[in-house]
């Protein structure tokens, strides 16, 4: 097990440092923006809940009474609409210049059951599933490249939030991909995986049947997502956050590879494998092909 000590004296690091962070107006996004201002850094705040993410904005601006230069802005945006994630993105650049770090964090979590039939009532005909929470929780991160809040479900069975874990599992995947090429053109990828957090999207019910259990504040969450931030050198990596430890999976995830592979011969070709593919595409692409 690899943990990632958390020192908040680290985050005057951010000052002058330009964040644009999704999902910003509760939970682990609200106390991410809240650190990351703060701090000193310019914060742009991206959530479709205009409401709380307005009262956050008035929070942090009198907060800087007195001071001339605004840090902080905010667009009302649907990270699923690509307009809107491209005007957020623009307005962030065109406020406050180079955007350093991107922190994708908004998500859903609905009362799906993707057992339950809809019929259409003129046809007769079954509808298709809802995919809202696939929408907002894996395809509207494709939009970005970035620090990417996934979730425990990505790693665990959470029945039944079928949609949200195959999403928050797809995250994992989606860092995996790019991390590789990213990295190339000077851009780090991370996933962040919250085990249980208090926050709005968790029922009082479930709080109640996890006595005893480790739990997770808002703000330890959002220290992991701002970790990469801070240290830049950080990347593809999956972090676990339980009970307020930062642990890092990837490392020992490929450390073992020859355990559950069942064999070092195995796990020894996977990897030459690997770098045989990875670098053949790097070239390629670096040659137009």
């Amino acid at each position: 097990m690899t943990t990632y000590p958390f020192n908040v004296e680290q985050l005057t690091r951010l000052k002058g440092k330009t964040l644009l962070i999704t999902g910003a107006g509760s939970g682990i996004g609200r106390e991410t923006a809240r650190a990351a201002y703060k701090s000193g850094a310019n914060v742009a705040l991206a959530d479709w809940n205009e409401k709380d993410t307005q009262a956050l904005l008035s929070e942090l601006k009198s907060a800087q009474a007195g001071v001339t230069a605004d840090r902080i802005i905010f667009r009302k945006t649907n990270v699923a609409n690509f307009e809107d994630v491209l005007e957020i993105f623009q307005l962030t650049w065109k406020t406050f210049g180079t955007i350093d770090a991107v922190i994708s964090n908004a998500g859903v979590s609905s009362g799906e059951d993707l057992f339950d039939d809809e019929i259409d009532p003129e046809s007769g005909k079954l509808m298709a599933p809802k995919l809202r929470s696939i929408d907002i929780n894996l395809t509207a991160h494709l939009l970005r490249r970035e620090i990417i809040t996934s979730s425990a479900a990505g790693i665990l069975d959470t029945p039944p939030v079928y949609l949200y874990c195959t999403a928050k599992t797809g995250l994992i995947g989606l860092m995996r991909g790019l991390r590789t090429s990213l990295i190339k053109r000077n851009i780090s990828i991370n996933v962040v995986a919250p085990w249980l957090t208090v926050t709005a999207m968790v029922p009082q019910g479930r709080l109640a049947l996890w006595e005893g259990l480790p739990l997770n504040q808002p703000a330890t969450a959002a220290h992991a997502l701002l970790l990469p931030v801070l240290q830049p050198e950080i990347n593809g990596k999956c972090f676990f956050i339980a009970g307020d430890e930062i642990v890092e999976f990837e490392d020992k995830l490929h450390e073992t590879q020859p355990l559950w592979m069942g064999s070092k011969q195995l796990s020894d070709s996977v990897d030459e494998g690997q770098r045989r593919m990875i670098g053949v595409i790097q070239e390629s692409r670096a040659i137009g092909l």
